[in-house]
This record gives C-alpha cells, sequence and structure tokens, in this order.
C-alpha cells in the first residue's frame, strides 16, 4: 500500500511540475553551452596574446 502511494504521488508530482522541471533543464542545459562557449572564447584570447609577447 506504501509503495502505491508513493508511486501514485511521484505520478503526480511529475504531472503536475513537469513543464516547470523540462523548462529548468532546458534552461541549465542552455546556460552551460554559454558558458562554455564563452571559457573557449577565453581560452583562445588568452592564447592568441600570449603568441603575441
Amino acid at each position: 500500500m506504501t509503495t502505491a502511494f508513493i508511486i501514485v504521488a511521484l505520478a503526480l508530482i511529475v504531472v503536475f511540475a513537469g513543464p516547470t522541471l523540462l523548462f529548468i533543464c532546458v534552461g541549465y542545459a542552455d546556460y552551460m553551452l554559454e558558458r562554455r562557449k564563452h571559457l573557449i572564447a577565453l581560452k583562445h584570447a588568452v592564447k592568441r596574446r600570449s603568441d603575441e609577447l
């Protein structure tokens, strides 16, 4: 009985919070990709600057 209650509760959470969780995951993934692009650009700038010296 407890297992069924837990499964039903998790299902309700997923149904009602699903779009919000998806939005959070997509937003976080976008943030990480933008951060990665920024760090790569920074790395290239530092490498380019060290080559000039």
